[in-house]
């Protein structure tokens, strides 16, 4: 099965190696491997919809910039809207970005080891990474729900509800520890031998 190597948005290019999605696994077949490649696809979505939002964030932020320096009239929404597209995304893209091997990797120990102790280290932090977005997940979604129970509001200008931009810390969060599920069965089929790094 092919994971999500190589993207491309209008005026974005964005292309990473395809290191943890060269070799298929025998548990990506049927029902699971469907689950998998669904979970890939929308991963997808969610990376070139946070690439659209950078574009949107480049042109309103230059608009900031030019009202503020040329006509002496700066925004009062700007800021406030591209800290909420920040969030987005960042959790948004992140799922995505994984599996692609965009995300920062100190590579000092495992460089030059085997194939086996490679994916024996990669087993060991899926699992506490699981474990970490497992509890973020809960937090954020409790923290999306206080939002929402309580209606609350940003105390900036705009006064928006909070509870659309903290939603998506729980979907990101979600979605990542999926990810990281799946390295975790690529990586532990490997030390079992049953597919090669």
């Amino acid at each position: 099965m092919k994971r999500a190597g190589n993207m491309t948005c209008p005026f974005l290019s964005i292309q990473f190696g395809e290191r943890f999605m060269d070799n298929e696994i025998d548990t990506q077949s049927g029902l699971f491997g469907k689950f998998m490649e669904i979970v890939s696809e929308f991963d997808k979505k969610m990376a070139i919809f946070a690439g659209w939002v950078i574009i949107i964030m480049m042109l309103t932020i230059s608009y900031d910039v030019a009202m503020r320096y040329i006509f002496n009239a700066p925004t009062t929404w700007s800021f406030e809207i591209n800290r909420y597209m920040l969030i987005m995304v960042v959790f948004l893209g992140g799922p995505w970005t994984l599996p692609a091997g965009g995300h920062v990797a100190v590579d000092i120990f495992t460089e030059n080891a085997s194939d086996k102790n490679r994916a024996l280290m990669e087993v060991i932090t899926s699992i506490m990474a699981i474990v970490y977005m497992m509890m973020f997940f809960m937090e954020s979604t409790a923290f999306t729900l206080d939002a929402w129970h309580g209606n609350i509001r940003s105390t900036e200008y705009l006064g928006w509800p909070l509870w659309p931009v903290r939603s998506f810390l729980m979907i990101g969060s979600f979605f990542l520890m999926l990810e990281f599920i799946f390295r975790l069965i690529r990586n532990t089929a490997i030390l079992m031998g049953k597919i090669k790094n």
